[in-house]
């Protein structure tokens, strides 16, 4: 009788394990993506970008660990940093910390998802598709259309223009 007590409690768990694990969220359930958008270029580049805002709506942190799609040869996880003679250097990184209830924006000058050795050229209007894929090895499409930069305005108030006037 105690045999079959034990075989019915151990049924018992294991059938409660799977349960649990069938409603514990994946990664990609608990990042919602917001906001995504990709760089036009000219046609001669070969690199684009992808932005966006990762919004991690659990209590447990999340990462993001590459990405992938047909647009280009490769995709890669990359960022910036300045030194500090103000010059700008990008590099891969391994991945990107979505913060336990927070937010990770993926955009220009900071963490984003680079296309390198585009098939075609971009262009305004076009959707690009990319898989996000991370730490616990579940996935998520991103769909996100191709959108002009617009270059920030230049502040002309702190420049010297008295030496571009001529003076009659």
């Amino acid at each position: 009788m105690k045999k079959l007590t034990n075989r019915i409690f151990v049924s018992a768990l294991i059938m409660l394990a799977g349960i649990t694990s069938a409603y514990a969220e994946t990664c990609a359930e608990r990042v919602t993506v917001s906001d995504a958008w990709v760089r036009e270029v000219p046609p001669v580049s070969q690199t684009s970008a992808l932005f966006m805002t990762l919004t991690n709506t659990s209590d447990k942190e999340a990462a993001l660990v590459s990405a992938s799609g047909d647009v280009s040869k490769l995709v890669e996880l990359h960022t910036h940093e300045t030194d500090d003679k103000g010059v700008h250097r990008m590099f891969e990184v391994e991945k990107i910390i979505i913060p336990a209830n927070g937010k990770t924006m993926l955009k220009p000058m900071s963490y984003h998802v680079m296309l390198i050795d585009l098939h075609n050229p971009l262009k305004a209007g076009d959707m690009v598709t990319v898989t996000l894929k991370f730490r616990d090895g579940s996935t998520k499409q991103v769909e996100a259309p191709v959108k002009k930069m617009m270059m920030p305005a230049m502040d002309h108030s702190k420049m010297d223009h008295s030496k571009h006037m001529q003076h009659k």
